[in-house]
């Protein structure tokens, strides 16, 4: 990953000038391992690797892609930079037998709150570092964004899960039935809309519901 990604990221870090914003949508993850803590049946390997997938490798691309766009040079301007860090209600709230899952949410939610707060225009020592400092946050800001139980494989999967909690179960199998999952096309219209009116705090936590 952090080679390729790198690859990727350096031709168009050369370039930042040239563009007017730069948006990351910081998605990748996986539902398990799940299962009752005190029962669980997984190994501290599968542990791990759900970590690293969910909470390591979206820390470390979101710091690359700010340390990319967002490093201040005396040649150029940094251009608008935006990070989603596609959230969930299990980031906020205990869910019974997805307990890793609501860990790497919420590990993920703080990370990208601390981020959005190291480029906040508070703590300054002088008025010139005040004024850089809110052009810089307004430059730079970070979103939490909890899409909904959408109708996915995801949510699938969650319904045929024979350890997932009995009312988890029953509500993403009578959700799936009664349609009432959010389309994943009405969540993304959702997000583009919150991000073009960029009103949101940065670092907030915010919900398809809500929002």
């Amino acid at each position: 990953l952090p080679h390729k990604f790198q690859q990727m990221l350096e031709p168009l870090s050369v370039q930042g000038e040239q563009y007017g914003s730069c948006l990351l949508v910081n998605n990748a993850g996986s539902v398990g391992p799940l299962g009752l803590v005190s029962s669980v049946e997984f190994s501290m390997k599968e542990m791990r690797q759900a970590i690293d997938l969910n909470v390591t490798s979206s820390m470390w691309v979101s710091s690359q892609f700010t340390k990319a766009f967002l490093a201040p040079t005396s040649a150029t301007k940094s251009p608008l930079v935006r990070i989603a860090n596609i959230s969930s209600l299990c980031a906020i709230e205990p869910f019974p037998t997805m307990s890793i899952y609501c860990a790497g949410k919420s590990g993920r939610d703080m990370f990208h709150s601390v981020l959005a707060k190291e480029h906040s225009s508070n703590s300054m020592q002088n008025e010139k570092e005040a004024d850089d400092r809110e052009e810089q946050k307004q430059r730079f800001k970070v979103l939490n964004y909890a899409p909904g139980p959408c109708d996915t494989q995801m949510t699938d999967e969650l319904a045929e899960c024979a350890v997932l909690d009995d009312g988890l179960r029953k509500y993403f199998t009578t959700s799936k039935l009664e349609n009432k999952l959010v389309r994943p096309g009405d969540t993304a219209e959702k997000l583009v809309q919150i991000l073009c009116l960029d009103k949101y705090d940065s670092g907030s936590h915010l919900d398809y519901y809500d929002a």
